[in-house]
């Protein structure tokens, strides 16, 4: 956790991000007197962003569990960044172009936890965030920053930016997926009429419960994971931008399917 000094040296960071999520205006970066250095300091960030903005939230998603999110963002492992309960959509809705200006897209596996993960000395094993699982859902990820230019900044600016969460479309719970192998399943992603990504669950850290293991082991709050939140574990099928009046959607084979339209 960030210390007392990194606070209040980070504090303007706040302000500019409330700004941005307030009415859409885009920033060019933190300014380096006040720009979190480290995760640790972008995380006291992004949770003094939430607690100002005081949206509910929904739960949490992984960035850069996969090596193609990593070289993307030059990262060296994943991030956590919250996702907003407002921001969280069914399966077929429609969201105006301009909500996200973005517009980028990532499928991906979410789990929504039954039991809390709080935080411990012992490390979670996969068996034991397994059992915290309720539900699994196919999930696509509207990716957006309050930044101008995204991969022109730093990590931990991103970080503190929610990692660049916009939005969050959830399918149904899947059937089965219990006795399924979660890495070797497949995931098509379509955008405008055509294919724009594959992948396997496999490229979130080898494995979806693995990405969920990672959270619970490394959680960026003192409360860790709650009953109830979802937490998406990162991209399967690359990172594409839609267009305007695109309709996407996301098949994860066996465990469902995922849509949504820009309009």
């Amino acid at each position: 956790m960030a210390t007392k000094g990194a606070a209040a040296r980070t504090a303007p960071a706040v302000d500019l991000l409330v700004e941005a999520f307030s009415y859409g205006n885009r920033l060019d970066r933190i300014p380096e007197a006040c720009r979190p250095r480290t995760l640790a300091e972008a995380y006291g960030v992004q949770a003094r962003l939430v607690e100002t903005l005081a949206i509910e939230t929904a739960g949490w998603k992984i960035g850069c569990t996969s090596e193609v999110a990593r070289k993307i963002l030059k990262s060296d492992g994943p991030f956590a960044g919250r996702v907003f309960l407002p921001r969280c959509f069914a399966s077929g809705t429609n969201i105006p172009n301009h909500s996200y200006p973005m517009r980028g897209l990532e499928g991906e596996f979410a789990f929504v936890l039954g039991k809390d993960l709080r935080p411990r000395k012992k490390p979670y094993s996969r068996a034991e965030v397994a059992a915290a699982v309720a539900d699994l859902h196919p999930a696509i990820e509207i990716v957006d920053s309050r930044y101008a230019d995204w991969l022109g900044i730093t990590l931990p600016e991103i970080v503190a930016d929610l990692g660049a969460n916009g939005a969050l479309v959830v399918g149904p719970p899947a059937k089965g997926w219990r006795r399924a192998d979660l890495a070797a399943a497949g995931v098509t992603m379509r955008a405008g009429g055509k294919v724009v990504g594959k992948g396997k669950g496999g490229d979130a850290l080898g494995h979806p419960l693995e990405a969920l293991r990672w959270l619970a082991n490394n959680p960026p709050t003192k409360a860790g994971l709650e009953a109830g939140e979802i937490v998406t574990t990162g991209t399967c099928t690359g990172f594409h931008r839609a267009e305007p009046g695109d309709r996407v959607s996301c098949d994860f084979g066996p465990f469902g399917k995922v849509a949504f339209a820009f309009v």
